[in-house]
């Protein structure tokens, strides 16, 4: 469906506020998806950092794929609450969300 077909039919569906405020929660709940990775990639590479651990020592201590490592550190990665819990229980961390 082409972009221009899909904001008809949104405008069609429902009105302009109505469509502010779902743009408004994608755009909040996508800042939030990119902090929680930026502050797991930050976590993750000062743990690398100060204990010395490269990234096949990673890959090995965390029994995830090279690629998917590979993501977690650049902070692109999808993360699941499990993946999460995994990460900093390796680090000997206990994850903290607050909400700002």
């Amino acid at each position: 469906m082409k972009t221009k077909a899909f904001q008809s039919l949104l405008e069609q569906r429902l009105n302009k506020k109505d469509i502010a405020e779902i743009e408004a929660a994608a755009k909040m709940e996508y800042e939030a998806l990119r902090m929680l990775q930026e502050d797991v990639s930050k976590a993750i590479a000062q743990y690398m950092s100060e204990n010395d651990v490269g990234f096949n020592e990673l890959v090995r201590k965390l029994g995830k794929s090279p690629s998917q490592v590979s993501k977690i550190i650049k902070g692109e990665a999808n993360l699941t609450l499990a993946t999460i819990a995994q990460v900093f229980a390796l680090m000997g961390k206990k994850p903290h969300i607050v909400a700002r």
